[in-house]
């Protein structure tokens, strides 16, 4: 279980990286300016909707198997 949730925790994050990354390049935040890109907030929602139910997928579990374990 502790590898499992090692690796989904990492797994998470590089999700939130990527998009994140892929956010900032979108919008030219790198160049020096802001660029309003819809599709690069679509990148961002993405990220944040695809890392946190991960991670709490893995809290989820590591209580139910406390629980299981009494």
């Amino acid at each position: 279980m502790k590898n499992l949730k090692t690796l989904v925790i990492v797994a998470a994050w590089v999700v939130l990286a990527i998009c994140v990354y892929v956010f900032l390049m979108g919008n030219e935040v790198f160049s020096g300016q802001l660029k309003n890109d819809g599709l690069s907030w679509s990148f961002l929602a993405k990220g944040i909707f695809c890392s946190l139910p991960l991670y709490l997928s893995v809290r989820l579990l590591e209580v139910l198997s406390e629980k299981s374990g009494k």
